[in-house]
């Protein structure tokens, strides 16, 4: 996990979505800590696995309609595991225990994904965390 998360620390954005409806906060924004700081609480005994996980753009754009997700943005792109992303974007479900990392590559949310395994943790406090960011727009 070590590996990606030198990447996630150094976003230069990330994005809520709810329901189809996006918000962004940039790097440095008291919104984009509070992210941050859910997110390593979150994955703080996380591990990253193989991923099963493959994405067709056309699917991925249509779930994104539905539900919370979450999305880390980056100005150029990046590489980890042999596998470029530009972004990394992933559903959350608070009883999640486990889920995959998207990778957006040349305009398109498409190819294998990055497992994180929470271990004993779920996304219930990140969950949360992203409710109250909403709330504050």
């Amino acid at each position: 996990m070590n590996d990606l998360n030198v990447y996630l620390r150094n976003a230069d954005a990330v994005c809520i979505y709810s329901e189809g409806e996006s918000i962004s906060y940039m790097s440095g924004s008291e919104q984009y800590a509070l992210f941050l700081q859910a997110w390593e609480g979150m994955t703080e005994n996380a591990v990253r696995m193989p991923a099963f996980g493959v994405s067709i753009d056309r699917l991925t754009r249509e779930e994104m309609q539905r539900g919370l997700w979450a999305e880390f943005r980056f100005s150029a792109p990046h590489i980890c595991a042999n596998m470029p992303f530009e972004r990394l974007l992933f559903k959350v479900e608070p009883e999640y225990r486990g889920f995959n990392l998207v990778r957006y590559s040349g305009g398109k949310y498409e190819g294998r994904c990055y497992y994180i395994d929470l271990r004993e943790g779920d996304m219930r406090s990140f969950s949360e965390t992203l409710r109250l960011l909403l709330s504050m727009r």
